[in-house]
């Protein structure tokens, strides 16, 4: 039987600012519930609210484990792992703004193999035969032998199942310095977003059949045909249009 833990985080919904389960950890849950026979355990570090945290255990794990710290979060990991021979991750940040460096740390932290955008895992008892995509649809299977660190790719083929048993079954364990009625506390948090830009209206209503005849045969506008004549004569009178247009500065 191979162990696994899987880190989970909460993410921060774009529009409702509310904390909500992260669509890259969900797929390394469902990637390593996939896997048969193996002990699947959740582990979180830093805020994670009980609903978040329930919204995990619906996928079928038995138990997460929630450690709330106010400190690096690859720091307060490292204890929790070192004796985890399979730790799987999903490819972004819970913020969803860029790469996640997470699995990185722990893998230079762990000294193990770091492997990203993982799609597939067979579980051959003594290592693992691994699928990795590849820029253009390419994939690669790599033997793998623990222990490592595996970043789960959202294409990953895996079903993401939600059961109310589960969710009401699994069990929470948290531990740390900071109260758990504090984990929440820093993910639910609302801030300003940007000012929406304004939607580009037309200055005039058409339909659509009117506006492509228009571009078809548009009456001409004026302007000044210039057939003959120096290449120079040509030039100048190209350079007034886009000067009386203000489409150069010079």
């Amino acid at each position: 039987m191979s162990r696994v833990t899987v880190l989970v985080a909460a993410r921060q919904h774009p529009v409702s600012g509310q904390p909500t389960r992260s669509p890259a950890d969900a797929t390394a849950v469902a990637v390593a519930l996939a896997i048969p026979g193996s002990d699947v355990q959740l582990l979180s570090a830093g805020a994670l609210g009980d609903a978040v945290a329930r919204d995990y255990l619906a996928q079928g794990a038995r138990s997460i484990e929630v450690i709330a710290t106010d400190a690096d979060v690859c720091a307060a990991l490292l204890s929790p792992l070192k004796e985890v021979p399979w730790v799987l991750t999903g490819t972004r940040s819970a913020e969803e703004a860029g790469g996640n460096l997470l699995p990185f740390q722990l893998g230079a932290a762990l000294n193990r193999p770091v492997l990203t955008q993982v799609v597939a895992i067979e579980d051959h008892g003594a290592h693992w035969i691994v699928t990795q995509a590849l820029p253009k649809g390419a994939r690669r299977r790599l033997k793998v032998t623990a222990p490592a660190v595996l970043a789960i790719s959202e294409a990953a083929p895996a079903t993401v199942r939600y059961a109310l048993a589960d969710k009401t079954a699994g069990r929470i364990f948290r531990t740390g310095t900071v109260a758990a009625n504090q984990a929440s506390a820093h993910v639910g948090t609302l801030v300003p977003r940007s000012k929406r830009r304004a939607v580009l209206q037309a200055k005039v209503a058409q339909s659509g059949h009117a506006r492509m005849l228009g571009a078809i045969d548009s009456p001409s506008g004026g302007g000044t045909v210039v057939s003959t004549g120096t290449p120079e004569l040509k030039a100048q009178v190209l350079l007034d249009y886009l000067r009386r247009h203000a489409l150069v500065n010079f």
